[in-house]
């Protein structure tokens, strides 16, 4: 079975914005651009799509950006990234999926364990990974520390969006009966 291969054309058109404001969630989280004759995939869609839906959410774009960065963190911190040799290895299998405690929010990885409640299942590593100097720990990185940042910044989020559901409601509900003649 062969994946759909996507031009930005293609990508704005899913998304309903256009390439502009792509191109700047594209620059504000640093997200690898695929080059013709490469394409962009199906996952790469599903991500700008919820980051575009935070952003009409009033989230900024910096708020999403560390939200982003503690993802992929967590994921290296998990050897994700030696699994794929994909410039956007974090991004391929994202979906659109109801939430699921297990799953990151943005990339949509089910790590296995509840990011919002509980220890971190210690012991976790999905890839092999080339020997490094140090391990992570001893560079200060440990997988419970960046979580627990992570649910921070999820908790953030969160509270922006639960803040600004009632007037988006409000607004959908006005511009419904003000524009009907």
């Amino acid at each position: 079975m062969s994946q759909r291969k996507y031009t930005l054309q293609d990508l704005c058109r899913e998304v309903g914005k256009n390439h502009v404001y792509v191109g700047q969630i594209q620059a504000g989280l640093d997200l690898a651009k695929p080059e013709p004759p490469a394409f962009y995939n199906r996952g790469y869609i599903h991500f700008i799509k919820k980051c575009t839906a935070l952003r009409t959410f009033g989230v900024q774009i910096g708020d999403i950006q560390d939200l982003f960065r503690k993802e992929v963190k967590v994921l290296r911190l998990l050897n994700l990234h030696t699994i794929s040799d994909s410039p956007t290895w974090y991004l391929d299998s994202c979906t659109l999926e109801g939430r699921d405690p297990h799953r990151l929010l943005l990339t949509g990885y089910d790590l296995g364990f509840d990011l919002l409640r509980g220890p971190v299942q210690s012991g976790l590593d999905f890839g092999a990974k080339k020997e490094e100097l140090f391990a992570s720990h001893q560079m200060g990185e440990s997988l419970d520390h960046v979580v627990d940042l992570y649910r921070k910044q999820l908790m953030k989020v969160k509270r922006r969006v639960e803040e600004e559901r009632p007037i988006i409601r409000m607004a959908i509900t006005w511009s419904t009966r003000a524009f009907e003649f």
